[in-house]
C-alpha cells in the first residue's frame, strides 16, 4: 500500500502546483469542467492520502508525504478563497 501511495503522491503533488499556477496565472481554466473536476478530485485525493498516513502503523513520515500534505491545504485554501472572491464580487451591484 505505500508504494502505491508513494507513486500517486508526485503527480498528485505536480496537479497541486498546477491549480496554483492557474489560480494566479489563469483561473478561467479552473472554473472548467475539468478544472473543477481536476481541483476537487486532487484535494479528495490529497486528504485521503493524508489520512492514511496519519493512521499509518509506521513512523515513515517521507517529504512527500509532508509535502502532499500542505500542497492539499494550500489548494484546499485556494478553493476557499475562490468560493470567498465569487460571493462577494456576485454580490456587489
Amino acid at each position: 500500500m505505500g508504494r502505491i501511495i508513494r507513486i500517486i503522491t508526485m503527480p498528485l503533488i505536480v496537479v497541486h502546483l498546477l491549480i496554483a499556477y492557474f489560480w494566479i496565472f489563469d483561473w478561467e481554466k479552473l472554473t472548467t469542467d475539468v478544472g473543477l473536476i481536476s481541483w476537487i478530485g486532487s484535494i479528495i485525493l490529497g486528504l485521503v492520502i493524508f489520512i492514511i498516513n496519519r493512521k499509518s502503523k509506521t513512523s515513515d513520515r517521507n517529504l512527500s508525504y509532508k509535502i502532499v500534505s500542505v500542497t492539499t491545504f494550500m489548494t484546499l485554501l485556494l478553493g476557499i478563497f475562490a468560493l470567498m472572491i465569487e460571493f462577494i464580487t456576485s454580490s456587489m451591484p
